[in-house]
């Protein structure tokens, strides 16, 4: 008997340890064991050796092998959050340009310059979120989020990324990268999933009267929920 899987022509990968997980009725406890895995002489039948408690040390180096591990990154002042997984770090306002889709309803103003409200990016499995930042300053872990008002981006901060050239990479250094892709990228259509600023007629006439002004409209932003809240939701996502 043969348990094996074949992810490549060139590459078989062989059953050989298994992780049990053990729980209480409650599920408020959880232990678990790691257990080699021997084959029967007679059949070839795989069975579970001896287990040992999975201690934190066999959790490092299973991650590890897995590449799931974090490498050591000196994290600027602009930096939120990270972790093997996310990463999120805030920009301040500012003037930028931002551009339009032909024929759409905001192609008459496409490319020339707008404020921006301060913004927060969050990266989770090469998916692109944004909030918007009711001041222009380092967030803290319970500051109120705001939706961010822009075109191609949904109620829960997702950004459609359509022909948006991304970043393979989730480390530091790709934050530049994320942000001009964001940017520089074409804004198509309104996300449809509800309101995104107070702004009467929309996030269309929001940026229509914004063209060429030198400060974003706090004002016109929709509270959201506080900033640990967002990144345990992001986290917790299935993607």
């Amino acid at each position: 008997m043969r348990f094996s899987v074949d992810i490549g022509s060139e590459l078989e990968l062989k059953l050989y340890q298994a992780v049990l997980l053990y729980r209480n009725d409650h599920g408020n406890r959880v232990m678990a064991t790691v257990h080699g895995v021997v084959q029967k002489e007679t059949d070839g039948a795989p069975l579970l050796g001896a287990g040992q408690l999975f201690s934190t040390a066999t959790l490092r180096e299973l991650t590890k092998q897995l590449g799931t591990s974090c490498p050591a990154e000196f994290l600027p002042e602009n930096v939120v959050a990270r972790t093997p997984e996310l990463i999120a770090w805030w920009t301040a306002a500012g003037i930028r340009p931002m551009f339009f889709r032909n024929g759409s309803e905001l192609a008459s103003v496409s490319g020339k310059l707008f404020p921006h409200p301060a913004l927060l990016f969050v990266v989770r499995n090469g998916a692109l979120f944004v909030r918007a930042l009711p001041m222009s300053e380092r967030p803290q872990a319970g500051t109120k989020l705001a939706a961010a008002p822009y075109w191609n981006i949904d109620g829960g901060g997702a950004v459609c990324a359509g022909t948006m050239r991304t970043p393979k990479s989730l480390a530091v250094d790709s934050i530049p990268a994320w942000q001009q892709a964001f940017f520089q990228s074409e804004f198509t259509h309104p996300g449809g999933a509800g309101r995104l600023t107070r702004r009467k007629g929309g996030t269309a006439a929001l940026w229509k009267s914004l063209v060429g002004k030198k400060t974003f409209p706090r004002s016109t932003l929709i509270e959201k929920e506080p900033l640990h809240e967002y990144l345990r939701k992001l986290e917790g996502a299935q993607r």
